[in-house]
């Protein structure tokens, strides 16, 4: 794991019950921590397959992050980095050398 590469900060939220101006709702964002992460690039073989579909890496990212977190992340959190939100389709934890997560995310439209 190279530190160095990672450049981008990204934050997980959960939806939880709660109550805004006095409404109970269930949607209430709740930050649950921020991180250092690395935004993977996508290899030339999957760019020339997907070069059809405008936007694709854009809206599928997948966040390297470091494994040992503050909290253990949940598969129904998501994740909000530059402005966007993404919600997580899969992790992949290397429990070999606990050095990393991928996290793949999809971006939520509004």
């Amino acid at each position: 794991m190279k530190l160095t590469n990672m450049t981008e900060r990204i934050t997980f939220f959960s939806l939880k019950p709660g109550v805004i101006n006095g409404v109970p709702t269930n949607n209430v964002k709740t930050d649950e921590f921020t991180c250092w992460a690395e935004v993977a690039k996508l290899p030339y073989r999957e760019f020339v397959n997907n070069s059809t579909e405008v936007g694709y890496r854009k809206e599928t990212p997948v966040f390297i992050i470091a494994f040992k977190q503050k909290k253990e992340i949940q598969t129904n959190w998501r994740i909000r980095w530059r402005n966007q939100e993404y919600e997580i389709i899969s992790m992949d934890p290397d429990y070999k050398t606990k050095d990393t997560n991928q996290i793949a995310g999809r971006v939520i439209k509004s």
